[in-house]
């Protein structure tokens, strides 16, 4: 079972942060304030123009270092500009949910190398803090998104070369963002390993513990016995 345990353990956390990197991280759906924006929404779907939008790290890290924006010193301000509301809350998001990639990595490494279970639920459970923190922070940017304090939009404009969605992004708002699929896989996959952590401590000490107690269960020798020997 340890050698399991030291097999399988790794595996999941290698899956975590692949999944974490690859899968859609952030959601976000966009509409009109009022009944004729709305209806320019609905007129632009019906020219094949989306109104949502799913980016996973992988394709956030692919476009910030794009020729868009590292090549241009003007793209990467009006970026910076658009964001600046929010841009506190998307770094200490960051810094979190990097921290729980790398608090996986960390799982992986020690339960492959000691196998140290209650090492691996410790480092889980701290996982699971940094992306309790990950998703209030992200709850207040979102908020501030809605609210309109920042019009996401004009950031998905600025990655589309689609002439409706430059329209769009000039006239529409964001009405839904929410975290999607990747943030929650990693959430899901630090609950699996505390669980899977558990029952392989379980399943390891059995044995030991019923050995022992057999042992206890042996009669001893009565003392007659021994003196009529």
């Amino acid at each position: 079972m340890k050698i399991a345990y030291r097999i399988i353990t790794p595996i999941i956390a290698v899956g975590a942060i692949v999944m974490g990197l690859l899968l859609k991280l952030f959601y976000f759906v966009i509409g009109g304030a009022s009944d004729e924006i709305t209806s320019i929404v609905n007129l632009a779907q019906q020219f094949g123009v989306k109104t949502n939008y799913e980016y996973s790290a992988y394709e956030i890290i692919k476009m910030l270092m794009g020729a868009d924006l590292s090549g241009a010193e003007e793209g990467a301000e009006s970026f910076m500009a658009i964001a600046e509301p929010i841009l506190p809350h998307v770094i200490a998001f960051v810094v979190f949910f990097v921290l729980a990639l790398l608090m996986f990595l960390a799982v992986g490494i020690v339960s492959a190398v000691t196998c140290n279970r209650k090492a691996v639920i410790g480092m889980s459970a701290g996982g699971l803090l940094l992306c309790f923190i990950g998703i209030v922070i992200a709850r207040v940017a979102f908020d501030k998104i809605i609210g309109g304090e920042i019009n996401l939009s004009d950031i998905v404009g600025m990655f589309s070369d689609s002439a409706w969605v430059q329209i769009l992004a000039t006239v529409v708002t964001v009405s839904k963002a929410t975290l999607s699929t990747g943030f929650y896989a990693v959430f899901g996959m630090y609950i699996l390993t505390i669980i899977w952590s558990i029952l392989a401590n379980m399943l390891i000490k059995t044995p030991i513990t019923i050995e022992r107690k057999h042992r206890r269960r042996k009669p001893l020798p009565r003392p007659s016995a021994v003196f009529h020997r």
